[in-house]
């Protein structure tokens, strides 16, 4: 029998049948379409992960300090109670000398209380160094960054992140480049505004798009090293220097090694207190990659678990039309009709039905995942691959699972069929 004419037949045969037909192809619709639009999701917060560690940059190392734990004393809410920790500026010099080090950017959170009326916001009066637009990849949107002569004149100018812009000025107001800011008794004149749309956080210190940026040695000038903030009737002193360094190397070949001569400083230097840490985003990197790699790998098996039971619900369905088809199947035999035929024409009705369902499972999958994106923000990704697979998965299982049937089907005896009917 030729070919066309097995697939004429083979369709003509699911036409007549269209609820059992869209009903054998619903396992596989539902398996194919968990599949792509678990991976989507997979995809996307691998993703979004890995772009806010990069966004750290893969060529530093970020420094920052941490808070030791509080002893009885500062454990007190009544007084006054200084605490001296963090980094330092023997520490800066001293790493900037080492070997690899292109350059050091530091950052100082004056702990300054941010208010819009008196409704305090999270947001940060940070000193910063003349590197830190660069540093950071942040974008400038308006006006300029500082200049050489605001580090050399220690001018009261500051750049905004663009929340800063967002939550401290009103809607639609546009004079913002060139009017002025107000935080506890000092005056700062907006120089610019600065965005980072890449998701970039230091420890501590938050997004570049929450801070209040002034220059490091304007900082220095107006606070010192000293942070006052009360909490109750408490006062805290805070004496620190920096509160974190973005150490750019020249080479990443050998960034893991720079990253330990620091550890080997910071330990001998800090030997009291732990109360630095450090990071390097190469290594965050590789190690999200390498989790989030397994976690799609998880969420692709458990989705192709349903693939599976979508083929083994296909099979009964074909093993069912059989025996409802054995007239046929006779009748064909009857005239004339080989067994090969036979297998054949039942290998193409569940292969086709599998692959159109792969095809609107597909369809199904991709409208999920944009669903998922449009209702919650969640970012999704497809990967062609994966759509690919998934039709390709899906005409195997038509296949592996149909070859039985059909097989059962061609075995029937002609005479017993008929003499049974």
């Amino acid at each position: 029998m030729l070919i066309r004419d097995l697939f004429r037949l083979s369709f003509h045969n699911l036409l007549l049948h269209k609820v059992r037909s869209t009903l054998t192809s619903l396992g596989v619709i539902f398996g194919v379409g968990s599949v792509i639009a678990m991976l989507s999701i997979s995809e996307g917060a691998k993703q979004t992960a890995l772009a806010q560690i990069e966004a750290m940059g893969i060529d530093k190392i970020i420094v920052f300090a941490e808070k030791p734990p509080p002893t009885s004393r500062e454990s007190s809410d009544q007084g006054s109670v200084s605490e001296s920790y963090g980094l330092t500026e023997r520490d800066f010099g001293h790493i900037n000398k080492m070997d690899n080090i292109d350059r050091i950017t530091p950052l100082r959170n004056a702990r300054k209380r941010i208010l819009r009326g008196l409704r305090p916001l999270d947001l940060k009066l940070v000193g910063v160094g003349q590197s830190f637009l660069e540093d950071s990849a942040s974008t400038l949107v308006r006006g300029r960054w500082f200049a050489p002569a605001d580090f050399k004149n220690a001018t009261n100018v500051c750049v905004i992140g663009s929340e800063v812009k967002r939550k401290m000025f009103t809607l639609g107001k546009t004079n913002i480049v060139g009017g002025t800011l107000r935080v506890e008794g000092q005056v700062y004149r907006i120089v610019g505004i600065i965005e980072n749309d890449i998701g970039t956080q230091y420890p501590g210190i938050g997004s570049p798009n929450d801070l209040i940026c002034i220059p490091m040695v304007t900082s220095n000038a107006l606070f010192g090293n000293y942070a006052i903030t009360r909490e109750g009737r408490s006062t805290q002193i805070s004496i620190i220097d920096y509160d974190l360094f973005i150490v750019r190397v020249l080479d990443i070949m050998h960034i893991d090694d720079t990253s330990k001569r620091i550890i080997s400083y910071l330990q001998k230097a800090h030997s009291e207190n732990k109360d630095w840490g450090l990071l390097v985003p190469l290594d965050l990197l590789k190690q999200k990659e390498q989790t989030q790699n397994i976690f799609t790998i998880v969420m692709g098996s458990i989705a192709g678990i349903s693939l599976i039971v979508g083929g083994i619900g296909i099979m009964n369905i074909m093993l069912a039309s059989v025996y409802e088809r054995r007239k046929e199947i006779g009748t064909r035999r009857a005239l004339g009709a080989q067994k090969l035929d036979i297998l054949f024409q039942f290998l193409i009705e569940t292969v086709f039905l599998t692959s159109l369902g792969g095809v609107l499972g597909i369809m199904l999958g991709l409208g999920i995942a944009s669903l998922i994106t449009y209702y919650t923000g969640m970012p999704t990704v497809y990967l062609w691959w994966s759509v690919v697979l998934s039709l390709l998965i899906s005409s195997l299982v038509g296949v592996v699972f149909g070859t039985y049937p059909a097989w059962k089907a061609a075995q029937q005896n002609p005479i017993d069929v008929l003499r049974s009917e």
